[in-house]
């Protein structure tokens, strides 16, 4: 399976997303001229993308899926060639823990008024965009640190 898809496995994703798309304009094309009658209300709650959307989705849940399962793979056949890989992934949740651990999930402002219209968030909710926007912010960080290290490193090599 693995050679058959390490062969094959982009001309059959692009094939399927050719597939999928055509699909998908045909559909939207065939009822343009019936969602152009629709008041703007009404266009809103068409279901004349849904099958684009859901095409969409799919496609990102197999791809997330395929690249988690082939992951596992590769990290069990060769695990002591992994270690450092899997040892960055601690890194990178235990990053994200105490960034979530931080976060006050409080809101005020702009943010709050944005917050409030959109419904309201939750807490929690509110927790884990700032846990992930300080995690964002510290990758970006030692991504800089490190580019800049190198460089220095580079010049004086």
């Amino acid at each position: 399976m693995y050679k058959f898809l390490t062969k094959n496995g982009q001309a059959i994703a692009f094939i399927a997303g050719l597939v999928i798309t055509g699909i998908f304009f045909l559909i939207a094309l065939g009822g343009m001229e019936a969602f152009n009658a629709l008041s703007k209300e009404d266009q809103y709650n068409s279901s004349i993308f849904d099958f684009g959307l859901y095409g969409a989705i799919a496609f990102t849940v197999i791809a997330a899926l395929a690249t988690l399962a082939f992951a596992i793979l590769q990290i069990a056949g060769n695990i002591r060639n992994s270690v450092a890989g899997i040892i960055g992934i601690l890194v990178l949740v235990g990053i994200f823990i105490v960034s979530y651990a931080m976060a006050s999930g409080e809101v005020t402002g702009d943010i709050a008024r944005a917050v409030e219209n959109a419904g309201g968030i939750s807490a929690n909710n509110l927790k884990l965009i700032g846990g992930g926007i300080t995690t964002s912010l510290i990758l970006l960080g030692l991504a800089t640190l490190t580019f800049v290290g190198s460089e220095i490193r580079n010049f004086f090599k």
